[in-house]
Order: C-alpha cells, then sequence, then structure tokens
C-alpha cells in the first residue's frame, strides 16, 4: 500500500488531495510527477508581472501559499494532520487546477481535475 501525502497548508486551512488533480500520492509520485508544478505556482512571490509570469487577470491561487506554513505530509505521520485537513481543511484542488490549466497552457502539462 505505502504512504500518501497532501499538500497542506496549515496558515489557510486549505490541502491540495492528489488525486483530485489527476495524480497519485506517494512522495515519489508527487516528485516524478508534472503536477509538482502546483508548488512553485502556489509558493510564487513576485509584485510584478512579466514575461513568463502570471497573463490572467486575477489569478486566485498564484502565490496564494507565499510565505505560509505548508507541508506536504502523509498519512503516517505522527502529527495527525493528513486526517484533520481532510476533516477540517478546504480542498483547493479543483478550482486551482483549473486555474493552473489556463496558466499553463500545454496539453500535455495540464492537470487533470476530478469531476464534480
Amino acid at each position: 500500500m505505502g504512504q500518501y501525502f497532501h499538500a497542506v497548508n496549515v496558515s489557510k486551512r486549505e490541502y491540495v488531495r492528489s488525486w483530485d488533480i489527476g495524480s497519485l500520492a506517494k512522495l515519489w509520485e508527487w516528485c516524478g510527477s508534472h503536477s509538482a508544478g502546483i508548488f512553485p505556482y502556489l509558493l510564487r512571490k513576485s509584485s510584478e508581472r512579466g514575461g513568463g509570469d502570471i497573463e490572467l487577470a486575477e489569478p486566485q491561487y498564484a502565490g496564494r501559499w507565499a510565505g505560509d506554513e505548508v507541508y506536504l505530509v502523509g498519512d503516517y505521520d505522527t502529527s495527525d494532520l493528513y486526517a484533520t485537513a481532510e476533516q477540517e481543511y478546504t480542498n483547493i484542488s479543483k478550482p486551482l487546477a483549473e486555474e493552473y490549466n489556463a496558466f499553463i497552457e500545454l496539453p500535455d502539462r495540464k492537470l487533470q481535475a476530478a469531476q464534480s
């Protein structure tokens, strides 16, 4: 079976479930997947827009996690943060994937957001 991981933002009480963005959840799967691109997107810090940066009018998720307490936490971790996130935090996976896909543009690099 193995240990599964969620990206968790304690500061904003949000999380990303890899399965909801078309990826798998073990550590090596996060590391080897193009879905790991959500991390630079969420953690981006920039006061200006320029070539190669965000072209979207008003992005909600680009840089949203910059400066926050963020973890890639496993379900075996004794902190129980994985379970806490699922029970008490907001899952931002689907709207994040939609915005990210508008930014990334390349069809083979887009996330496959889970259907509601």
